[in-house]
């Protein structure tokens, strides 16, 4: 007989493999032969996660066409509104996929003016956006080792905000709280704007809004088709007759164990870059590792906080709980692969390299940014080389 620890180790690896199987399936509309696999839609980005998440859920396609038509699936459009409500005809994304007899929402545009990504909707099938509703673009960030920040507490976290900038050094990061179903309140650690307190939180709004899937915590089966979008809230969808969620919590913890179980990208030792990225200050912001509950370190190159970047990377709008310019630190773990398969950085994928993205900062990072442009340039080569191939 195992002992109890290989057992559960065992588990924890079949249901990795699992999720892993998940994370690639293609959903298919409802009803199929196959319930477990039905339900996609009736509005949608992609048929999988993989789709938006390639080679090994790495970070998605951020290029653009000629005519400024996203390349890939790696882009989403965002409707943002300050009251956080979504806008009344079309949600909190525009779906660019749609099921027979459904109208498209449309499709995504992007201008882009002194290097800034300005988003629009084109052939918008259910007429013009609540005034209230601005655009913003958003980038499937890499996956990889992400699922590891569950093992860092709130109080390690917590430990490095200083929102009244104590220290004097600029920098004013602060947590993003949120209500804990059992009382007191969680630290936001996923998302852009550090939406979500964990995966199954993180992973169940991908379900519903890239693949109009329904989940325990989203139990809607039409996705995010709102009241007046008719044709959609009426389409076929694989809730079962006691009205189940098309994803069950058993495949939500499987995606989820499939999420945690992905090491962090291994960065290449380079003692002298080290160095100069915590000299210029990157590393207040973007700290190289964080302790885990259990005594570890994961090394995603994070704080895990929100930091203001300035008005050249802010939203149109703020969010409640996120000012417009606020930002969660994005982990640099897997930039070199980003670059590598030709994807942008920054949410938006503006930024073509490691040097453009730095120039975009503002606002608490100014100071760190400063110090770059001062490097001489042999040093400032050393440091994007370092950042590059995380």
């Amino acid at each position: 007989m195992l002992a109890p620890a290989l057992v559960h180790a065992d588990d924890a690896g079949l249901d990795a493999a699992i999720g892993k199987g998940l994370f690639k399936r293609a959903w298919v509309p409802a009803p199929s032969s196959t319930r477990a696999n039905d339900g996609l839609g009736p509005l949608f980005d992609a048929r999988s996660c993989a789709a938006c998440h390639p080679a090994g859920a790495g970070r998605g396609a951020t290029a653009l066409a000629p005519d400024g038509t996203p390349e890939g699936l790696g882009l989403v459009l965002t409707l943002v509104r300050p009251d956080g409500a979504p806008d009344p005809v079309y949600g909190h994304r525009l779906e660019t996929m749609t099921l027979p007899g459904v109208p498209a929402e449309g499709t995504i545009g992007v201008s882009v003016v002194d290097g800034r990504r300005l988003p629009l909707i084109r052939d918008a099938g259910y007429g013009p956006l609540d005034t209230a509703t601005r655009l913003s673009l958003r980038a499937a960030p890499d996956l990889r080792g992400r699922g590891r920040l569950e093992e860092v507490s709130d109080a390690a976290i917590l430990a490095l905000a200083d929102p009244e900038d104590r220290d004097g050094d600029g920098v004013r990061g602060r947590a993003r709280l949120f209500e804990a179903p059992e009382g007191g309140s969680r630290v936001g650690r996923f998302g852009w704007k550090a939406s979500h307190p964990t995966l199954a939180g993180q992973a169940s709004e991908a379900f519903a809004l890239d693949l109009g899937l329904s989940t325990p915590l989203r139990p809607e089966p039409w996705g995010d088709c709102t009241d007046a979008q008719t044709a959609c809230r009426n389409a076929p969808h694989g809730r079962d007759a006691e009205g189940e969620p098309e994803i069950a919590a058993a495949i939500v913890a499987r995606l989820v164990a499939y999420l945690r179980s992905l090491d962090p990208p291994a960065a290449r030792a380079d003692k002298a870059g080290a160095k100069l990225f915590a000299t210029t200050g990157c590393a207040v912001c973007h700290r190289p590792s964080l302790p885990t509950a259990m005594g570890g370190t994961v090394a995603l190159f994070t704080d895990v906080l929100l930091h203001d970047m300035g008005e050249d990377l802010a939203d149109p709008v703020g969010v409640p709980g996120a000012a417009a310019s606020e930002w969660r630190t994005a982990p640099l773990a897997g930039v070199s692969d980003t670059l590598a398969r030709g994807a942008g950085l920054l949410h938006d994928g503006r930024a073509a390299g490691v040097a453009e993205a730095v120039r975009w900062h503002g606002g608490e990072a100014a100071r760190a940014r400063a110090r770059f442009d001062a490097l001489g340039e042999q040093e400032r080569r050393r440091l994007v080389a370092y950042v590059s191939a995380l």
